[in-house]
């Protein structure tokens, strides 16, 4: 099944909220690299934040192949189990200036949803994707929760009239 936009459930789930509830929650984000090979990241759930139904905004760490795959192609795909379901994620893919003063330097992008692809069986219920265990709980979510203040701002940032971004 197709769906054309991020429904009310996956809207909370990317809120970037009760990040210690979902601290063990990964995906998946494929590109595709200079040399048109599949390229696989991971990504928490202290990176990524849905801003609208249609938007989302992931930060990076720098400099990551998959940020440099996503810079030069526009493109990416984001792959999730939550709720039961393996979600697609197609995004378009923009880079965000650097936020000057930022607390954690991230590559920062906004993301257009082309569509989401969910996959079910009527047979079987996927029951988990990728968890991880933090080695530093308290430190990462601290962390996630800064980096997702800054993602929620950056939309304010570019906007401003003194001009804090880094071109």
């Amino acid at each position: 099944m197709i769906i054309e936009e991020l429904d009310a459930e996956l809207m909370e789930w990317l809120s970037g909220t009760n990040l210690a509830h979902k601290q063990h929650e990964a995906m998946q984000l494929l590109t595709v690299s200079e040399d048109q090979w599949p390229h696989q990241a991971m990504i928490s759930m202290g990176e990524v934040i849905a801003i609208n139904p249609h938007q989302l905004r992931l930060a990076l760490w720098p400099g990551t192949q998959t940020s440099m795959n996503m810079s030069k192609t526009g493109k990416a795909t984001l792959i999730a189990v939550q709720g039961h379901r393996l979600l697609h994620i197609r995004i378009e893919v923009e880079r965000l200036p650097e936020i000057k003063g930022a607390v954690h330097p991230r590559d920062r992008f906004e993301a257009q949803v082309l569509h989401v692809r969910v996959d079910h069986a009527p047979y079987a219920e996927i029951t988990s994707g990728i968890t991880f265990q933090l080695k530093d709980e308290l430190g990462a979510i601290a962390r996630w929760k800064e980096t997702i203040e800054e993602l929620r701002k950056q939309a304010e940032v570019a906007k401003s009239d003194e001009d804090p971004v880094i071109g």
